[in-house]
């Protein structure tokens, strides 16, 4: 009103709004993510679509929605997965736990200056059960982070924005709605696999948590 203003004062009071505006977006949009993945730490079977599909078809559908995120860091796929193998369990589940291990690949296994490969790898160990395993070769884990590797919050990309989550959402998904187990092996420098066990007609109760070398 007193006309005392200038024009840099101004200048700096709406760059300081825009930075402060971009701090809450962002933090909002972590917010976000973060109730996204306590949601999903919970697998409700209740809302759960459970139906009759050919496992094959479902990876191939799931894994052309991540070729981008693949692309974008020169990380190849290959996919082993006989054909006509049918299973009753849940689609959506089965698409999380191989978005999350994908996603979990992406961000651990390779450092952005190096071309990887990710494989699936589907056999079919009896007449009800199926084994999968999701196979990288990237820097591999050391015992500690393998050890914790499906711990809640544990990661080692806290600085890069990792919440802990993803592994433990996987354990949970296999165990608690598709009835499987999982095991992980790996060295330093020589990769990743996860190795999991399912029944082809997923329970209608939870799994057993037990190791997967237990129940071998």
């Amino acid at each position: 009103k007193r006309g005392e203003l200038r024009r840099s004062r101004l200048n700096e009071f709406i760059e300081g709004k825009r930075e402060a505006a971009t701090m809450l977006l962002a933090n909002l949009h972590r917010a976000a993510e973060l109730i996204q993945s306590f949601k999903q730490v919970a697998v409700d079977r209740s809302h759960a679509e459970r139906r009759t599909f050919d496992l094959r078809m479902l990876i191939d559908q799931i894994m052309l929605s991540l070729r981008p995120t693949l692309s974008k860091r020169n990380i190849a796929l290959a996919i082993d997965c006989p054909d006509h193998i049918e299973l009753d369990s849940y689609p959506g589940a089965w698409g999380q736990v191989l978005t999350n291990l994908t996603l979990n690949a992406v961000n651990h296994a390779f450092t952005p200056d190096v071309d990887g490969e990710i494989g699936i790898e589907v056999r079919i160990p009896d007449a009800d059960h199926i084994e999968v395993s999701f196979v990288d070769n990237g820097q591999g884990m050391t015992d500690e982070v393998k050890r914790r590797a499906f711990d809640p919050f544990f990661t080692t990309a806290r600085g890069r924005g990792g919440t802990g989550l993803g592994l433990h959402i996987v354990h949970n998904i296999v165990a608690n709605q598709l009835g499987g187990r999982i095991a992980v092996a790996s060295e330093p420098g020589r990769g990743v696999r996860f190795r999991m066990v399912f029944p082809r007609a997923a329970p209608q109760f939870a799994a057993d948590d037990l190791p997967l070398e237990a129940k071998a």
